[in-house]
């Protein structure tokens, strides 16, 4: 049996990604002395898939590490087993079907393949690399993350070695099995508001103060502004060690390491939306669960689709991914507070995720909020205007046509966001039904293993 994975999901060609898994699951398995299969799980880029596979089979034979190569054709087989198993039918089986693999771009749809996966296999542990992420190399050699996700997931907080701060962690945390751990980025940041950072910091923070509930009033927002999108990419640690991160302020999914936690909740399936895959993370802060900060970061370059000319419908069509996440923010803002008033709620009796509960508590946010949601992207362009009005040549118009398209698109971006939550809702509830019935595709994913 498997014991524990690592996953890649990607998009796009990703040489680097599939050496550098397949090296960091042969080292894993001396160091932990378990198994490691690794994952390249594809969505979309089908024109890649065959030297994908090349690769594979390379580092298969170099490594002797197995190896998953989910492409989009062989999903709907794997998909098809799964919904029949968990007893949908109909409606509800194409349902389900489309939104374990939208056709278009969703940063949850490979996670959820990757969970389902793991599922059907016996796996608990996931460690994920994103394909756009490379290891920090010292005299040589690469510092792989997985080596201190490793030894903490799974442990109680008080068996973390090299935590900084362990005499400090409450009481009522020491004992807490560690089912998170993460790391943020060197390089370039995770969201890209390059644009919107050169017109001045002023209109950044504007930006930001959107997406928190006491807005402009925030304590401290220019200097997290400074801190998240400029510093924090800058920020090197040379020793190893863990932080307990209360917040998970700094951790990015990106470089990430999950336990458990992906048999009890999905990553949201919504389309072009950014940060729809921080949905197990952020609930389990919420929850006041130990959400571990490693200090292996990768690093992160963009590519050349948005470095080479800064194309306008490109600059647009990412704004527009931030802008339906500012959307999700207000609606989640609230769920986070009723989550809050009473976690014990949330929570199954054995303390498991209660995905039906936590669905119910973002139906209510979004019902609570959507008169806040539905004038928001009114004030996203007011920002991306006056940022537009104080700068001139390229940089002002990509700026104003953000602000033209968030003006002249905001009822189908509104009714994105609305659809999107209701479509994560739904398979929500019915996430435990597909992951019992995962082991039924297994017969399916087998075959799909190079070893």
């Amino acid at each position: 049996m498997t014991e524990r994975g690592l996953y890649v999901p990607t998009n796009r060609w990703s040489p680097d990604a599939i050496g550098h898994g397949l090296t960091e699951c042969a080292q894993l398995r001396e160091i932990t002395g378990q198994k490691y299969l690794f994952m390249l799980v594809e969505h979309g880029g089908a024109e890649t898939s065959a030297a994908h596979r090349t690769l594979l089979e390379q580092g298969v034979a170099e490594h002797d590490v197995p190896a998953l190569h989910l492409t989009d054709a062989a999903w709907p087989a794997v998909a098809h087993v799964l919904v029949a198993a968990a007893g949908l039918t109909g409606g509800d089986a194409g349902r389900a079907a489309a939104l374990l693999d939208p056709r278009d771009l969703a940063y949850g749809a490979g996670p959820n393949k990757a969970f389902l996966v793991a599922a059907a296999l016996d796996i608990d542990v996931l460690h994920r690399r994103d394909s756009d992420l490379v290891p920090d190399v010292v005299d040589g050699v690469p510092r792989y993350p997985g080596v201190l996700e490793a030894g903490a997931i799974g442990r109680p907080l008080r068996d973390v070695a090299g935590l900084l701060g362990a005499e400090a962690v409450p009481a009522a945390l020491r004992d807490r099995r560690v089912d998170f751990v993460g790391s943020s980025y060197l390089g370039d940041a995770p969201q890209d508001r390059r644009d919107v950072l050169a017109a001045g910091l002023e209109h950044a923070v504007a930006l930001q103060a959107l997406t928190r509930p006491s807005g402009p009033a925030t304590p401290g927002l220019a200097d997290d502004v400074r801190d998240y999108f400029l510093a924090e990419g800058q920020r090197y640690h040379p020793d190893d060690h863990l932080e307990l991160d209360a917040d998970a302020d700094r951790i990015e999914l990106g470089v990430s390491c999950v336990q458990g936690v992906f048999r009890q909740l999905p990553e949201m399936p919504m389309i072009r939306t950014l940060g729809t895959d921080y949905r197990q993370r952020n609930l389990l802060t919420q929850l006041d669960a130990p959400v571990l900060f490693q200090s292996r970061k990768m690093r992160h370059v963009y590519g050349d689709e948005r470095h080479v000319g800064r194309p306008v419908p490109g600059a647009v069509e990412y704004a527009l991914r931030d802008l339906r996440l500012v959307l999700l923010w207000v609606a989640s803002w609230r769920q986070r507070e009723l989550i809050r008033a009473a976690p014990a709620a949330y929570l199954n009796p054995d303390g498991s995720l209660d995905a039906g509960r936590h669905a119910d508590a973002l139906r209510v946010a979004l019902a609570e909020t959507l008169p806040e949601i539905e004038a928001m992207p009114a004030r996203f362009a007011a920002v991306y205007r006056n940022a537009a009005a104080s700068t001139d040549g390229p940089l002002a118009a990509r700026l104003g046509a953000v602000a033209k398209a968030a003006s002249d698109r905001a009822t189908d971006l509104v009714a994105d966001v609305v659809r999107g939550v209701d479509d994560y809702c739904w398979l929500a509830e019915r996430w435990p039904a597909l992951v019992a019935a995962a082991p039924a595709a297994a017969t399916e994913l087998y075959p799909l293993i190079l070893s």
